[in-house]
Parts: structure tokens; C-alpha cells; sequence
């Protein structure tokens, strides 16, 4: 069974250390570096849910940009639609991201790895075309706007959506140190010989699946009133393959890298496109360069170089 030794950096204290630097974000930063690193840490942590299915389960998703706009759109809808309030739309959002999870989970997990991927590609396309099309609720594709921002100030609300972020990683990184948590690494490492030795590796599957779903929805739920707006680009593939850009960039085997790699990810593109309308050839340039010179990703081969193995 894989130990500890997957996990390179100290949940709770790293989730500390980094908690009290965002903490003091508005304090030096204006309204608009605090938006983009509030922008950021809910990257990081859609990142961290795919890297539960990926990282420590080993099955690539190519949809998580489902769950991330399930969320969204779920918290729009419940508001602008709905008028049912910040409670109600969570609630109404957490409910649609659970219920898509599990069922597109079960389809899905019928198969594994490229026809596992590919799935979750084509059920995320799906959710994404009908939502494009159901204009009155949806929007189409002008998207849901004129969302209310609790506590009025991006300032303000920047608090809320980092409070509530490392909470989730603290829950998250307990959570991977139970039991089950390390069931997902056994079946990673070799699903034949946990099968063998009595874990029950589908239904192991599918929850690593709805919950790796449930934290990406979250970060949605949190995106769309930071802001004021959602569209249906949230669902669109290319989402899904900036989420796993991300995950690549920090670094799958470290439980922060995908977090940090979020955080980052926000910064390069905003360079970026301020720099040339070819942005996205640019971002190819530097995953490219990070899978050939440094295949852990960047707070991995950070890591390595603190132990001396680099």
C-alpha cells in the first residue's frame, strides 16, 4: 500500500504557511491582483479535486470542467433565477454537481484509462451543449450575469473564498489520510492486487470520482459570485485541459502542487495575454517545457532539491 511518502509536503502546515500569505493579499495588493489570486486559489482548488481522481487514484478526467460549471451555474441559476438566496443556490448547486457525479461516474467507470478519459470528455460536452442551449435557464451563451457578491467588496469576499478554500484542504487532506483515502493510492499502484486482497475497487472508484467532482464543484460554487457572472465557456473542454495543466504545473505527487500550480497558472496566462494574442501557443510552450524538464512538476522538483535527490 503507498504510505505517507506520496504526500512530499505537510498538509497542515503547508495549508498554514500558505493561508497566512493569502491572508495578507489585500492588504498590499489592489482590487485587481486580489481578484485574480482569489481567481487563483479556486483554480488551486479545482486542481486539488481532479488530483484526487488523478493523482491519487490514477484515472484521468478529461470533463472536470462539468463539475467546476455545474457549480457555477448552479449558484447563478438558484440566484438570478430561482431567487432562493446564497443558501439555497449551494444547496441547489451541491445537489446538481452530486447528482451528475454519480451518474455520469457510473457510465464512466465501466471503463478505464483513454476510454475511461474519453468519456468523461464526451458526458462533460454534453452537459455543456444542453446548458448552451437552454437559454431561459442558462442563459445560452451570453451566460448569467448581475450575481449579488456577498459582503459587497471584492475585498471582502476575498476573505470568504480563502477561508473557505483552506478549510476544504484541510478536509481534503485528512480525508486522504484515512483508510480509504489510502484505498485510492492501493488501487492506483495496482487495482488487480486490491481487488485480490478484498477492496471492493469499483465502488472505491465511483467515491473517488464523486468526491474529486464534489471539491472541483465547490470552487465553482465560489466562482461565480466573486464574478458577478458565469458563461458557459466554464464548461468547455478547454477548461477541463487548464485543470489538468494546472495539476501538471505544481506537481501530481505533491498534495499542494496542483493548489499551488492553480495560483500560478492564473498569473502565466494573465502575463501572457498581456504580452501577445498568441497566449495559448505560449501556454503550450511552458507545459511542454515543464513535462521535459521537470517531470514532477515545480513544487515537486522543489521538494526533491530540499531532500538533496535533485
Amino acid at each position: 500500500m503507498a504510505g505517507k511518502s506520496f504526500m512530499e509536503v505537510d498538509g497542515p502546515l503547508g495549508i498554514a504557511v500558505l493561508g497566512a500569505v493569502l491572508l495578507t493579499v489585500p492588504l498590499y495588493a489592489g482590487p485587481f491582483y486580489t481578484r485574480l489570486v482569489a481567481v487563483g486559489v479556486l483554480y488551486g482548488l479545482a486542481a486539488v479535486g481532479f488530483n484526487v481522481l488523478f493523482g491519487y487514484t490514477g484515472l484521468l478526467s478529461f470533463g472536470h470542467a462539468m463539475f467546476w460549471g455545474l457549480g457555477a451555474y448552479g449558484v447563478a441559476i438558484g440566484l438570478v433565477k430561482l431567487g432562493l438566496g446564497y443558501a439555497g443556490s449551494f444547496a441547489l448547486a451541491l445537489a446538481l454537481v452530486l447528482g451528475v457525479a454519480l451518474a455520469t461516474g457510473f457510465f464512466s467507470l465501466r471503463h478505464t484509462k483513454i476510454y475511461f478519459a474519453m468519456l468523461t470528455l464526451a458526458f462533460a460536452q454534453l452537459v455543456y451543449a444542453v446548458l448552451l442551449k437552454w437559454r431561459d435557464v442558462s442563459g445560452g451563451d451570453e451566460g448569467l450575469y448581475g450575481l449579488p457578491r456577498p459582503l459587497g467588496s471584492v475585498e471582502r469576499f476575498y476573505y470568504v473564498v480563502v477561508v473557505a478554500v483552506l478549510v476544504m484542504l484541510v478536509a481534503v487532506w485528512r480525508f486522504l489520510e484515512t483508510p480509504l483515502g489510502l484505498a485510492f493510492q492501493t488501487i492506483r499502484d495496482n487495482p488487480y492486487r486490491a481487488e485480490v486482497v478484498g477492496y471492493p475497487v469499483s465502488r472505491i472508484r465511483l467515491l473517488s470520482y464523486v468526491v474529486s467532482g464534489l471539491i472541483t464543484g465547490v470552487a465553482g460554487m465560489l466562482y461565480s459570485p466573486l464574478q458577478g457572472a458565469v458563461t458557459p465557456d466554464s464548461l468547455y473542454w478547454t477548461f477541463s485541459a487548464a485543470i489538468v495543466f494546472m495539476a501538471i504545473l505544481g506537481g501530481t505527487r505533491v498534495f499542494l502542487g496542483p493548489f499551488i500550480g492553480g495560483i500560478l497558472y492564473v498569473f502565466i496566462a494573465n502575463y501572457a495575454m498581456d504580452v501577445t494574442e498568441y497566449w495559448l501557443l505560449v501556454m503550450g510552450v511552458i507545459l511542454a517545457a515543464i513535462v521535459y524538464l521537470f517531470p514532477s512538476g515545480v513544487v515537486g522538483a522543489l521538494m526533491k532539491q530540499l531532500r538533496g535527490e535533485g
